[in-house]
């Protein structure tokens, strides 16, 4: 799936690359944080599936995308949920998401010797705000304001870049996110089918946009160029 690129053992024990392809976006906005990813799964230039989901709620405050290897990165989505429930449990209070990134990190530097072959994308709110954190596949991470993943991150960052301010709205930031897909779609093989968004906000916590919410984000940004 995603933009990684692994390696699949043909003749033998001899490794060649096996190149993926995704698009992924997640952005904060005021106090909410927003993801959008398309839903193809590729292997090479073969699409092995079109309705892969991405997207993922860890907790009610807290969600990540994928981008890599399916199996790894279902792994480390088992693995984080478990240690957020874990957590809130134990301590009666969410996990601070810069404490879910710190773990998920070290985690992944603990396999850096044959390491999970996922780019992650974590974010959600907390009693500090709104943060969203890339984490790569050796456990460094980073916070962002707003980071892309996979083969077409760079069409989805030249559409974050050039409308993206951290004072949109709920629905400017769907909107945004949706967009920022939809041009990777247009432009990257690995990117295609359809679109997730999900958002995280004090009001509602995790929540995933329905087919029909996404309806007129389809007629505004997909079905336009279908007709070109």
């Amino acid at each position: 799936m995603p933009g990684f690129t692994g390696w699949l053992t043909e003749r033998g024990n001899t490794p060649s690359p096996l190149s993926t392809g995704t698009t992924t976006v997640g952005f904060t906005a005021g106090d909410i944080v927003v993801f959008a990813t398309d839903s193809r799964a590729t292997a090479g230039f073969f699409v092995a599936h079109r309705k892969a989901k991405k997207v993922y709620k860890i907790a009610d405050h807290a969600a990540m995308t994928i981008a890599g290897r399916v199996a790894d990165a279902q792994s480390l989505i088992d693995l984080m949920r478990a240690n957020a429930r874990h957590y809130e449990v134990t301590h009666g209070r969410p996990i601070q998401i810069r404490a879910l990134t710190s773990l998920l990190a070290n985690l992944m530097f603990s396999y850096r010797w044959l390491p999970f072959q996922a780019q992650i994308l974590l974010g959600g709110v907390d009693d500090s705000g709104a943060h969203i954190f890339s984490v790569d596949p050796l456990g460094g991470f980073t916070e962002e304001k707003m980071v892309v993943s996979g083969s077409g991150s760079p069409v989805a960052l030249g559409v974050l870049e050039s409308e993206y301010r951290p004072d949109l709205s709920l629905d400017e930031a769907i909107k945004l996110a949706f967009k920022a897909v939809a041009a990777a779609i247009r432009r990257d093989i690995g990117s295609g089918d359809s679109i997730d968004v999900a958002y995280i906000s004090p009001a509602t916590m995790y929540r995933e946009l329905t087919v029909h919410e996404k309806a007129p984000l389809y007629d505004q940004f997909v079905k336009p160029y279908l007709l070109m």
